[in-house]
This record gives structure tokens, C-alpha cells and sequence, in this order.
């Protein structure tokens, strides 16, 4: 168990480390000084989906990676496989839970599931408060992937106004990094999204 300082410290030194989104990865080892894995870009680009392909490519030949170059290797990370990090246990569990999808997976939708459901790990609040995630799952919000962060700051009335996330559109502007702090309208124009205390971090209730 962690501390709310320790998870936030944690979280924000990811900030500046040029990560790349890249679905699916990041997050499996906890130890790890980093939520990133180095990971082969160009030998596994051929083999993406053409839509995934479609939305990177203009976001990587921004940052000035070509995305054709089978040497090519980048840090990478997605936005559950940085918060499950930066909470410090692996996204994927050793086995099946409330919080976990059915072969173990922690994702956007198993975290949102838990905290509208058991409560298992994730406990559904009605108010931000800094250490807390903002997600939204795939399933029900029509978009094509869910996305989680983890709110650094709020205003008085429990509102956030920073979250630190991993995501493909952090990667669009210089510094090109995936793993940013930005305003929180990102999560909160989104209908779906919830906000959700982890149990493993230590902090008063709200």
C-alpha cells in the first residue's frame, strides 16, 4: 500500500520521458522504474489494424518517427497499463476479480465496472479528489477505447482541473510525449465517466 504523495510523485515523474502511446502497453511489471517497455515499433507496425495505423502514423511522423523503419524502438505505454503502474500493481492480475476483466485484465472497463458494481478495489466517489481516477469504458460511451487518468488537482467544489493521463492526443503537440498533465476536459464532456479511489492507496475518505 502507498501513500496519496507516493501515488502522485509516482505518476507525475513519468511526465517528460518522450513515452509513445501504444495500445496495450506498459504497466505489466510494478517494480519497474518506469510505467514504459521498450517496445519494436517497426516490426510490430506492419502487423497493426489499418484504423490504428490511420490514427498513429500522423502523430508519430509529427514527433519525427518513422513508423517504416524495422529497427525502430520506443518506450511505450497506454493509459491502463500507466495507471495500474503508477498504483503499483501489474495490469494484469494473477487472478480473476471484480476489478479484473474475465482472464485478468485490469482495463477502462474492469476499473469502471468495480467502482459501479462490488467496489471491490475501485470505490465509486461522487467528488474528485487529487489521487482519485476519472475513467470512462469503452463499452456504452461510443468511442472505439475507454480511457483512465489519475486527477492531480481540484477546485472547491470537488471538480477536477488536472489529470495526469497516457494518451494518444498528449502525443499531438510538442513536447511529444504520451503521458502528460492536462485540463480534465477530456474525461469530463464524457457522460460515462466516473471517478474512482483506489483501496490500495492510503488517504482519508472523502
Amino acid at each position: 500500500m502507498q501513500t496519496l504523495d507516493q501515488l502522485l510523485t509516482r505518476a507525475l515523474g513519468m511526465r517528460g520521458r518522450d513515452t509513445l502511446y501504444w495500445l496495450g502497453s506498459g504497466g505489466t511489471d510494478p517494480s519497474s522504474p518506469v510505467a514504459s517497455q521498450a517496445l519494436p515499433i517497426g516490426k510490430l507496425w506492419p502487423g497493426l489494424p489499418q484504423d490504428q495505423r490511420d490514427m498513429l502514423r500522423p502523430l508519430a511522423e509529427a514527433a519525427g518517427l518513422d513508423l517504416d523503419d524495422p529497427t525502430l524502438v520506443r518506450p511505450a505505454c497506454d493509459c491502463s497499463g500507466f495507471v495500474c503502474w503508477a498504483l503499483g500493481f501489474p495490469r494484469k492480475a494473477s487472478h480473476a476479480a471484480s476489478w479484473t476483466s474475465t482472464d485478468g485484465w485490469i482495463s477502462t472497463d474492469s476499473i469502471w465496472q468495480d467502482a459501479m458494481g462490488a467496489q471491490g478495489l475501485f470505490v465509486k466517489r461522487t467528488q474528485a479528489t487529487p489521487g482519485c481516477l476519472v475513467v470512462y469504458p469503452r463499452i456504452g460511451s461510443g468511442h472505439a477505447q475507454g480511457h483512465v487518468g489519475i486527477v492531480t488537482e481540484v477546485d472547491a467544489a470537488g471538480r477536477p482541473t488536472q489529470v495526469v493521463h497516457c494518451s494518444a492526443s498528449n502525443f499531438e503537440n510538442a513536447p511529444f510525449d504520451a503521458i502528460k498533465t492536462t485540463d480534465a476536459e477530456v474525461f469530463t464532456w464524457q457522460a460515462k465517466s466516473v471517478f474512482a479511489w483506489c483501496r490500495s492507496v492510503q488517504a482519508s475518505a472523502a
